[in-house]
């Protein structure tokens, strides 16, 4: 009994001192890769329709973060290239650029970081007749979720989920909803 207690103190004492060993308070900068998918719902078009859109997406990121102890917050912006496109008989189209600011926040669990994130993103559209030349001058909201592993001092990897959405984008009637997954990789300054 004595050796199942004092095994069971050892375990919580380095768990414990694992879990306050991580201070996320500081500049960050990386990138991620990932995949999209979604819907385009146009209406306002020559030939509307609902379109399925999915491809690959990657980037650049950057932020801060404060560590007020159990929770930390801060702010990042991101700038991804994507190639999410639709092809149909009644015309194809694609994102090339989707560049988000956004407000995270979550739990500290020493060397790990449970978050979730609130936001805007613009994005520009290509490809379809009617719908040309938008040139990040749509906003649409984002929201999400993720984790993060910090590796050493300086390093972080993890990855993350985002819903996007655009309502009336480039015209009444024109909504944009897609969800990103991400893999991340970021050096904490």
């Amino acid at each position: 009994m004595k050796r199942i207690l004092l095994s069971s103190a050892i375990i919580a004492a380095t768990f414990s001192s694992a879990a306050m060993a991580g201070d996320w308070t500081g500049w960050y900068a990386g990138g991620q890769v990932g995949y999209s998918y979604g819907e385009f719902d146009l209406s306002s078009v020559a030939n509307p329709g609902n379109f399925d859109a999915d491809g690959v997406i990657g980037g650049i990121m950057g932020g801060y973060l404060y560590d007020y102890g159990d929770w930390v917050a801060g702010v990042e912006v991101q700038y991804d290239f994507s190639d999410i496109s639709f092809n149909e008989a009644t015309g194809s189209g694609s994102f090339d650029g989707i560049a988000r600011v956004k407000a995270r926040a979550g739990r500290d669990f020493g060397n790990a970081l449970g978050f979730i994130s609130v936001g805007v993103a613009y994005t520009n559209f290509d490809g379809l007749s009617g719908v040309t030349d938008i040139d990040f001058d749509d906003p649409g909201v984002i929201a999400g979720l993720g984790y993060e592993y910090a590796i050493n001092e300086n390093w972080v990897v993890g990855g993350e989920y985002m819903w996007h959405q655009f309502l009336d984008f480039g015209g009444d009637g024109n909504d944009v909803t897609f969800n990103t997954l991400h893999v991340r990789a970021s050096y904490r300054f």
